[in-house]
Order: C-alpha cells, then sequence, then structure tokens
C-alpha cells in the first residue's frame, strides 16, 4: 500500500513538473517573439480572433473553438500578419468517452497590391497521389520536379502557369516544401507547430518569393 501512494506522489510530482517546464518553454517563447517583433519595430498582439474567419481555405473553417493568438503584424515589401492559429475536434469511442484534440498552426499572410483569383500549393504526399489516382483535379505545370512535389490547385489553370513560372518554380523547389495559398487580397501560407521569428522570417521569404515571381500583365488584368 506504501509502495501505491509513493508511486501516485511520484507520478503527480512528475506531471506538475512537465506541466511547468511546458509554461516555462511557452514563456520562453513568447518573450523571444515579442523581443523580436519589437526590435522590427513590428506590433505584437496577445489575440485577434477576428482572424479566424477572414479566410476560407485550409486550415481555417474546421472544428471549434478556433483561436488566433501572438498576433505580430507589420511591414516588410507588404503589410503582413503572423499568428498562432488553433482549433479543437472531438472524437468519441463509442462508449461515451470523448477525446479533444487542439490542432495548432503557425499562418503568416502578406497583404497583395490587388486582388487575384484563387491559387493554392501544398506538398504532395501519399493522400494527395491516392486523389490524383480517382480523379481529383490537379493542374500539372511544365515541371515534373515540381508536379511531383506539389499539388496546385485554381480555377484558371492559365492564372497557375502564369504565377508558377520555370523561375518561380524552380525557387520553390528549392526551399523546404510548404503550403501556401492566394486568396482575395492576400497570400498566405500555415505550417503545423507554434509561431518563432524563424518561423515568421522563412514564412515570409516564400511568399515575397512567389509575389515577386507574378508578372507585371497579372497585376493589370486583375486591377
Amino acid at each position: 500500500m506504501a509502495g501505491v501512494v509513493v508511486l501516485v506522489v511520484l507520478a503527480t510530482v512528475l506531471v506538475g513538473f512537465l506541466a511547468y517546464r511546458s509554461w516555462q518553454n511557452e514563456q520562453k517563447r513568447k518573450d523571444l517573439l515579442f523581443a523580436w517583433a519589437t526590435n522590427n519595430h513590428y506590433t505584437v498582439a496577445p489575440e485577434d480572433d477576428s482572424l479566424c474567419a477572414r479566410w476560407t481555405g485550409n486550415p481555417f473553417g474546421e472544428g471549434d473553438h478556433r483561436r488566433a493568438r501572438d498576433v505580430v503584424t507589420g511591414t516588410t515589401s507588404h503589410p503582413f500578419v503572423a499568428f498562432d492559429y488553433s482549433y479543437e475536434t472531438h472524437s468519441s469511442d463509442g462508449r461515451g468517452n470523448t477525446t479533444t484534440q487542439t490542432h495548432r498552426y503557425c499562418v503568416t499572410a502578406l497583404q497583395l497590391p490587388t486582388w487575384l483569383p484563387t491559387l493554392q500549393v501544398t506538398p504532395e504526399n501519399m493522400l494527395s497521389r491516392l486523389g490524383n489516382a480517382v480523379g481529383f483535379d490537379d493542374i500539372e505545370l511544365e515541371s515534373e520536379d515540381f508536379n511531383r512535389t506539389f499539388r496546385v490547385h485554381a480555377g484558371d489553370r492559365k492564372f497557375a502557369c502564369d504565377v508558377l513560372s520555370p523561375r518561380t518554380m524552380q525557387a520553390l523547389l528549392a526551399r523546404p516544401a510548404g503550403s501556401w495559398r492566394i486568396e482575395g487580397t492576400d497570400i498566405i501560407t500555415w505550417s503545423p507547430g507554434r509561431l518563432t521569428p524563424s518561423t515568421i522570417i522563412a514564412a515570409l521569404a516564400t511568399l515575397q518569393l512567389v509575389v515577386d515571381g507574378i508578372p507585371s500583365f497579372v497585376w493589370k488584368d486583375n486591377s
């Protein structure tokens, strides 16, 4: 009996220690993010849940208890916003027990000079390859390497080809494969995890790469 009590106490202490370390690491992350933003003359807000309904595609529109926290806003070549996005999903085992899972993403959005048609690029994987096999739409471009690495969705194939020029595709292939989408007057990127200065810097670099590669006639045609 005494041994069981000792084990319970030790387990309680361990859980408390792990919870404290998790809180401590989260505080360090927030402090680092705030210091970096301040040094770059960006603004940080604890939360802005209106961002949860600003876009309609992935990773938005799923689950409930949607939150946008640690919101960083500023301007590089274009105004941008970056934030931690989370939502919850629930599953049941059929015996009255419900499990809640929290999904977390780093989201960065760059404001565009004008509205553009929707174009989404996501990394190719086993599920998306299965989608190709059963006929789900995926635009094939000139680069076979790009087609093997990414999945492209757009209502206008010509627009996709104009934005994803050979030079832009080559530049994207040289970077870690990520998800991004042009939606309305924004281009956004998202990835699982928590927001840090390095994730924002990398995301902005990818988005700027795409924007810089858009031909001038595309802007004129949609202005």
